[in-house]
């Protein structure tokens, strides 16, 4: 038996030992508590990014409306879809992929996924740059976008569908190397344009022609039909709103262009105290973000850089900001231009590489990342704007307005100043898109943001 000194000598480092097992275990067992602890000993930059990459903006990604979608359709086994690798910015290439994804659930099909044409960085209007005399291979889809959460995504709400991150994954099936063709004209589809009429039909058109060209009792198993680039085809009104809201949302920027967007965010808001906040959602008087699109890859249909930087500074001052965050893929030359003029207008513009000028390993990170990649640098600032400026004719630009306009509030009192010298094609609370043309009609009626 214990003697009585020390039996109370045990129980006296039993008892700090017990309470500290205990808050150990409520602490795992109650993770908000466990996150209160742990955040008292984080910095306030460390905070404000982690914060930021955990609340996206219009909150989680319901997937509902997706596992109901991948639930009603028939899936053939055997049947396998590929699409060509898009090239052009990430609105394009976001757009081609989310269609090519479509395309094969509403087939019912197995997907290859489509890779991505890499540009030309010195010559960046050569969007699909010569490969010999073969053809196009393009770039995993890593080069833009975040794989893991694509694939954790489409395996929790989407299950029936399964995918190969490219054909590497198929050399040993002799049976898909080689493939046979398939568009939405080759099946029949009734298009508007690009975007098609009767989604009701096309399982059954898609269905149908694949018997035709291959008889089911003698095809080869598995079976590869290829698409060309598909885009602007499929109506995000038709059937449950919620998908027009999350299908986009399967695919988002990599991370590492997503932490530098965070990164720079923090340093926006300690330079120019906008009232950021990044554990909520959009705040509406924080600061506007103008989308400048004068690179030299932009269309004849976008205006002129004069026409545009002039616009921008006519809608920012008449806003009485004091200073506004400009995506562009510009010259350092033409930046400047910019910022020279809006100085005038007593207007302090803000671009990505201002925001990493005391983060060396930021800034070199930001270097070396392709043009297309630091677009998505961007994208994810705009994303945060309290309100947006941008063309109606820019899928970027659509991306960023529809994802806001979820957002609630979105539909609330409009306070940013128009300007009688641009049409707006849409405007809400949170974003302006300027212009007023058929492909931007297009556009809104096509882009899952």
């Amino acid at each position: 038996m214990l003697s009585s000194p020390r039996l109370v000598h045990l129980l006296k480092l039993a008892g700090p030992a017990l309470m500290i097992v205990w808050l150990i275990g409520y602490l795992v067992s109650d993770k908000p508590a466990y996150d209160n602890v742990v955040r008292q000993f984080r910095s306030e930059k460390d905070l404000f990014i982690s914060d930021l990459m955990d609340n996206e903006v219009g909150g989680p990604l319901d997937g509902t409306s997706i596992s109901e979608l991948c639930a009603s359709k028939t899936w053939m086994p055997g049947l396998m879809i590929s699409c060509d690798p898009p090239s052009g910015g990430f609105g394009q290439v976001k757009d081609a992929h989310l269609n090519c994804i479509r395309f094969a659930i509403e087939a019912g099909a197995e997907l290859v996924l489509p890779r991505i044409i890499r540009r030309d960085e010195k010559k960046i209007a050569n969007t699909r740059p010569k490969n010999g005399n073969g053809p196009y291979i393009g770039e995993f889809i890593d080069y833009l976008f975040d794989f893991e959460h694509l694939n954790q995504t489409l395996s929790k709400h989407c299950p029936q569908l399964h995918f190969y991150r490219s054909m590497d994954e198929l050399w040993d099936v002799p049976q898909v190397q080689s493939a046979r063709k398939i568009s939405l004209q080759d099946i029949g589809v009734i298009l508007n344009g690009s975007v098609i009429q009767d989604m009701a039909s096309l399982p059954e058109q898609i269905k149908s022609y694949i018997d035709r060209t291959e008889s089911p009792e003698t095809r080869p198993f598995p079976i590869r039909f290829k698409a060309d680039v598909i885009s602007s085809a499929f109506p995000t009104a038709y059937g449950n709103p919620d998908l027009s809201k999350n299908f986009g949302r399967i695919l988002r920027p990599r991370k590492d262009a997503r932490i530098l967007a965070a990164i720079a965010l923090y340093n926006l808001h300690k330079q120019y105290n906008p009232n950021l906040d990044s554990r909520q959602d959009l705040q509406h008087a924080t600061f506007p973000g103008l989308h400048l699109r004068t690179e030299a890859d932009a269309a004849p249909q976008f205006p002129p850089f004069d026409n545009q930087v002039t616009t921008l500074l006519e809608l920012v001052t008449n806003s009485s900001a004091e200073f506004a965050f400009v995506a562009t893929g510009e010259t350092e030359e033409r930046r400047r231009a910019f910022t020279k003029r809006a100085k005038a207008a007593n207007v302090t513009l803000v671009f990505k590489q201002d925001l990493m000028l005391d983060e060396p390993e930021g800034r070199e990170l930001l270097e070396q990342l392709t043009w297309d990649q630091r677009a998505l640098v961007d994208y994810e600032i705009m994303k945060r704007a309290g309100f947006t400026v941008g063309l109606g004719e820019s899928r970027f630009d659509w991306n960023i307005a529809l994802r806001r306009s979820a957002v609630p509030g979105a539909d609330g009192e409009v306070r940013f100043p128009t300007t009688n010298e641009s049409p707006i094609q849409y405007q809400d609370r949170y974003s302006t898109l300027l212009g007023s043309s058929e492909k931007g009609q297009t556009l809104q009626a096509t882009v899952w943001p």
